[in-house]
């Protein structure tokens, strides 16, 4: 159910939260993890929703799950729960989180397409390539300007290079998924990066996303601009790694769900765990 219902990654992306706060040496403040959590449950149920029917999934339960309305369910608490966190924010806030309407729109066959001297309509996540880049850079989007509106904060240096981390950090993770689901994006006719370049150059391209991170976050701290800290950075890196060497199309699809969409929770953990020491 925390999987199906897609709580759980909903909530390793809202830990990311305490990254940005953490970076940017805002005070911690739970609206806009809350804000970020019920918003990516909206999201991830609204597609999944969309493709039991459009792009059916090699999870009989995960299908089954979706078809019988508990999704149905989930979407609506989530975006109830969006809605009056909204109506407590303040205006920025809720100019910013107008732009949620694209991620919302993303697996729905919104654009009007001319195929076979026919009208056809597509969805966003059909654009060859563009899948893994809009929802990450929409939840990196997120992820940087909400905390800084909730705390009536001027968006600074600091956010570039922490927009980019984690803009690259999502980007690795979505594209781990997509090549567990490349047969069944490859039937649906989802050009994804493991569909056009394959498994081995997906992960190829992942670890130089991995590099590039690590080369920006760096220039960052030499420049003495605010960035994730090496706490942060450094296990992701590792973690990231070993992700990498493992992940297979006929890898379990549990082990995506526990070690990938897990490894969202470990810049929060390991600012803890410095808090603490």
């Amino acid at each position: 159910m925390l999987v199906y219902s897609s709580a759980w990654v909903a909530a390793g992306i809202a830990s990311l939260v305490i990254l940005v706060q953490h970076t940017m040496g805002l005070d911690y403040d739970r609206q806009p993890v809350l804000l970020v959590f019920f918003f990516a449950l909206a999201f991830y149920n609204l597609d999944r929703i969309a493709d039991s029917y459009l792009q059916p999934s090699p999870d009989s339960q995960a299908q089954a799950f979706f078809r019988h309305g508990w999704g149905w369910l989930i979407l609506v608490a989530a975006t109830v729960a969006v809605a009056v966190l909204l109506m407590q924010s303040n205006r920025t806030v809720l100019l910013l989180s107008l732009v949620g309407i694209v991620p919302l729109a993303y697996g729905l066959p919104v654009i009007p397409w001319r195929r076979s001297k026919r009208l056809v309509w597509r969805r966003l996540k059909d654009i060859p390539g563009s899948k893994a880049w809009v929802v990450s850079g929409m939840a990196a989007y997120a992820l940087v300007t909400l905390p800084l509106a909730y705390a009536g904060a001027p968006i600074g240096p600091s956010a570039i290079p922490t927009f980019l981390f984690l803009f690259l950090f999502l980007a690795v993770n979505v594209h781990l998924f997509d090549i567990r689901d490349i047969e069944s994006d490859r039937r649906a006719g989802v050009v994804t990066l493991p569909v056009l370049i394959g498994v081995r150059g997906t992960r190829r391209a992942c670890l130089a996303m991995v590099w590039l991170a690590w080369l920006l976050v760096g220039s960052a701290w030499i420049a003495t601009i605010a960035a994730p800290p090496p706490e942060v950075v450094l296990p992701w890196l590792i973690a990231t790694g070993l992700v990498l060497s493992l992940a297979r199309p006929d890898t379990p699809r549990g082990w995506y769900d526990l070690r990938v969409d897990g490894s969202l929770f470990l810049p929060a953990l390991m600012i803890g765990i410095a808090q603490v020491v």
